[in-house]
């Protein structure tokens, strides 16, 4: 399958930023949530679990990497990102319904997890058109 320069760019800016945010909450989880107003209490439990889902997203951003070097998992790479920045993005939108406004750092993440997911969501669709 041929990866149009659009589906590649999604996938370099989805990946990209994946790995970004897992990395830093995986390396500096106090200094991560600390940009976003969120005091971390002193907890070796908690900071061993941001820890772990730091890595989770520096997996996922990995795959999603891997679909611009094997043409052959770019659907499926961009199905993972599509899936992981729609659902954090969807999470933080149900959020501030229930619990109310965050911190205006928490606010940009939303947008910017939505709009990476919408662009994910319409690469796979221009896939599907042409196949």
């Amino acid at each position: 399958m041929k990866t149009s320069i659009y589906h590649k760019a999604v996938l370099l800016v989805a990946g990209v930023t994946a790995m970004g945010i897992g990395g830093t909450i995986l390396a500096a989880p106090d200094a991560f949530y600390a940009s976003y107003g969120i005091a971390l209490p002193q907890d070796v439990t908690l900071t061993n679990e941001l820890r772990a889902s730091g890595a989770s997203v520096v997996m996922l951003g990995l795959l999603t990497l891997a679909g611009l070097v094997f043409a052959r998992f770019a659907v499926a790479s961009t199905l993972l990102a599509a899936a992981m920045f729609l659902a954090y993005g969807a999470a933080r939108a149900l959020s501030i319904g229930i619990d109310g406004q965050p911190d205006g750092g928490m606010v940009t993440a939303m947008i910017a997890e939505l709009v990476i997911g919408a662009a994910s969501l319409a690469a796979l669709v221009s896939v599907r058109k042409t196949v």
